[in-house]
């Protein structure tokens, strides 16, 4: 059944493909976020799913460019020059490090070919939505990813299919980028927003309880992952989040209930972190490697400013230079990108958070309370603080959500500024 849906939604994705461009787009995000070739990975066997999203995207961009339908200013948006300049040290960084590649777990030229496809697809997508009515949708499958992934969680773990487990933490995906469980679960705090906020911008009561009764199984699809950084992502967003919502009653709440949700069911927290203690003290190896692993990185960085030691490079130069030090990988993204592929790479990095912010602040100050653009816009932002929580104790430079969450800041803004141009032209003409 899931197969024959897919193949009649990239059906009529083609016909769409002049009238409604965007919805290309929509499937290759939906594919990239959701992962539906992993999660129903027997109906999906032998299709290629992602290249064939990529391709009808790719294809609607081209016709959408020879029709002159293509808001060229888009790409004069700090995040996209940002975005390219990345790329381009990266790979200078490849081309001049003094170390031989070295897998990582992932090795330097698939990190550099999937940094090439999030950038040639964030260009492609960023084309085509080119209005509201687009931006909507994007926005409302986020928020139906968010309602699965926790459904999906849960089902897993009230049906006792312990196959989804890997030594009692929720494994994420079989397969694909997020068959972590660290980066499934911040995957999670960064589509929860989606569902927070929903609770205040729908009008139907229907749908505000239905939102309400999913955020503490959201809750429990994080501490089944059993990530200590993911949880301190999502309560740190969501403190964030209550200097948004403007009922002080609403906040305590929520804050009570996220406390109460990981004090009844965090004793697999308390369990690693047991664990953890026990280990260090019959070992050589620091309490937490990540301490030991950032201090490398700061040094790394420190002895190769400019271009790194080159992508996917931080382990074996981090045993020629500090031996013994850590044998780990940075497990913080700025540090990856700044000792990786150098120090400008790191403040690129950072630069996306700041542009965004700026954004988000704009917006904030000229939307509706009320309307989609400010759900949107609180969404995003709750969500990208919690993914940058998130980073500071894992390796996400390939993390496409990420880039995903800051195109639809960018994409928002620029829509809510076309808006405050109108009206104040229509100010102005009224006052004439």
């Amino acid at each position: 059944m899931v197969k024959i849906l897919t193949i009649l939604a990239l059906l009529f994705t083609t016909l769409m493909l002049v009238s409604a461009p965007y919805l290309a787009a929509l499937s290759y995000t939906t594919v990239s976020v959701m992962q539906p070739q992993y999660i129903w990975f027997w109906s999906f066997d032998g299709i290629p799913l992602f290249k064939i999203t990529a391709g009808l995207s790719i294809l609607a961009w081209g016709i959408q460019a020879a029709r002159g339908e293509i808001n060229w200013a888009v790409y004069g948006s700090g995040q996209y020059r940002a975005l390219a300049l990345l790329v381009g040290v990266m790979h200078i960084s490849d081309w001049v490090t003094p170390f031989d590649s070295y897998f990582a777990g992932t090795g330097a030229e698939i990190v550099l070919s999937t940094m090439r496809t999030i950038f040639i697809m964030y260009t492609i997508v960023l084309g085509l939505i080119q209005n509201k009515k687009a931006l909507v949708i994007f926005c409302y499958t986020m928020l139906a990813i968010a309602i699965y992934y926790t459904y999906w969680t849960n089902k897993a773990y009230f049906t006792q299919d312990w196959s989804m487990f890997k030594s009692g933490r929720f494994a994420g995906l079989p397969k694909g980028p997020y068959r972590d469980e660290n980066a499934f679960s911040i995957l999670l705090v960064i589509l929860m927003h989606f569902i927070l906020f929903g609770i205040f911008f729908f009008k139907d009561k229907r749908i505000k309880i239905g939102l309400i009764v999913l955020i503490p199984f959201l809750w429990h699809a994080l501490i089944l992952c059993a990530s200590r950084g993911a949880l301190l992502s999502a309560g740190l967003s969501t403190l964030f989040a209550t200097t948004l919502i403007r009922s002080k009653k609403l906040n305590i709440i929520l804050l009570v209930a996220f406390a109460g949700a990981i004090i009844w069911q965090g004793g697999a927290l308390l369990n690693r972190t047991s664990e953890t203690v026990n280990r260090a003290e019959y070992s050589d190896e620091p309490i937490n490697p990540r301490l030991a692993s950032w201090k490398v990185g700061a040094k790394l960085a420190a002895e190769y400013p400019l271009f790194g030691v080159g992508p996917q490079r931080f382990q074996i130069a981090s045993r020629i230079h500090f031996p013994g030090e850590s044998p780990h990988v940075a497990h913080n993204t700025f540090l990856n990108f700044s000792a990786n592929t150098g120090i400008l790479a790191g403040f690129l990095y950072l630069y996306f958070f700041f542009k965004s912010y700026s954004d988000f602040k704009y917006v904030k100050l000229h939307a509706r309370r009320d309307s989609i653009y400010a759900y949107i816009n609180n969404a995003c932002m709750c969500g990208l603080f919690g993914f940058f929580i998130g980073a500071i104790f894992l390796d996400l430079i390939i993390f496409e959500p990420f880039y995903f969450i800051v195109l639809l800041l960018s994409v928002n803004y620029f829509l809510m500024k076309n808006i405050s141009k109108t009206r104040k032209e229509k100010l102005d003409t009224n006052e004439i």
